[in-house]
């Protein structure tokens, strides 16, 4: 089975349903402007018609801000010097996945994040059955049907991963870098120490990285062999990926490496913009709007490319056992 082959089909399953696109857009959309509105409110009326306006057109101000985050509550509290860069919201977002810490940017956010879960899953079954099917012309009804069918499987494995985070980032986290605090607690070089952290927060992301791609499989086992325990699919890919670690592995790793190069090319373009005229930052607004595009583009590609893999494995099995 061909890492690169697998990477192209998944490219053309893309291609072929396009026109997903589009209602996963308006469904982010959607869902973002629920928190973008009131906090649009908030940033309008603490701005006001002041001075400070035309200081922020020109670069973020921390004065304003520490004044402004001192008296924030709930949802102001989110917003942050980090969110002025192209690369701030990507540190924020690295830290959260190395440490777990969720729940950093408020209570709210984080259940909006669970519910924001919950609503991928709906769509999830919707993408991944219209990969699956041998049709290969796309069809709205035929998208909906898929996630509504496969919802209540679908939701039971993300309640399970989320369930299985939990107990990776509060247990098995917490005991791993207990172990290697105390390994380093009496070491002279801080260097050497860090270095030694580091390499544990390696593991985790590569543990994380796994158990994502074992529920990837699951969803996928779920849809093309019909079956119908989604926990008993979580078996199935977690032998069908230890069968096939090394390329399974490694298409999931070149997949991260594209969403790793586009985040850093968006972000690098990002932060050479300065949004210091109104059409400027119209420019901005769109060129951003097109990195969320980018990244739907991306979802899919995972679940296309992981299908196709997948599909190719099933087919030698079933050729071997013929011979």
């Amino acid at each position: 089975m061909s890492i690169i082959k697998s990477f192209k089909s998944g490219l053309a399953l893309v291609f072929e349903h396009l026109k997903i696109i589009p209602i996963i857009y308006a469904v982010n959309f959607s869902l973002a402007a629920l928190l973008a509105i009131p906090m649009y409110i908030s940033l309008h009326e603490a701005i006001g018609t002041s001075g400070v306006r035309d200081e922020l057109m020109q670069g973020f101000d921390h004065e304003w801000w520490t004044e402004f985050n001192f008296h924030a509550e709930g949802l102001e509290k989110t917003f942050r010097p980090s969110l002025s860069g192209g690369f701030g919201a990507i540190f924020d977002n690295v830290e959260l996945l190395l440490t777990g810490k969720f729940t950093s940017f408020g209570t709210g956010i984080f259940i909006f994040g669970v519910t924001y879960v919950f609503v991928s899953a709906f769509m999830n079954g919707g993408i991944i059955g219209l990969f699956a099917e041998e049709k290969r012309k796309f069809s709205t009804s035929r998208f909906f049907s898929n996630a509504g069918l496969y919802f209540h499987h679908f939701f039971a494995l993300a309640l399970t991963a989320m369930l299985l985070f939990l107990l990776v980032y509060k247990a098995f986290s917490s005991a791993l870098f207990g172990a290697l605090g105390s390994f380093t607690a009496e070491w002279l070089s801080d260097r050497a120490a860090w270095f030694v952290n580091l390499i544990g927060y390696v593991v985790l992301l590569l543990i994380v990285i796994f158990f994502n791609m074992i529920f990837d499989y699951a969803k996928i086992i779920l849809v093309v062999e019909k079956k119908e325990s989604s926990w008993l699919c979580i078996w199935y890919s977690l032998k069908f990926s230890a069968r096939h670690l090394a390329n399974a592995g490694g298409l999931y790793l070149l997949l991260i490496l594209v969403g790793v190069g586009l985040t850093l090319v968006f972000a690098l373009l990002d932060s050479l913009i300065n949004p210091s005229q109104v059409l400027v930052l119209i420019i901005a607004v769109i060129f951003q709007q097109g990195f969320i595009i980018a990244k739907i583009w991306l979802r899919l590609n995972f679940y296309g490319a992981q299908l196709s893999y997948y599909n190719q494995g099933q087919s030698e099995v079933r050729r071997l056992k013929k011979i």
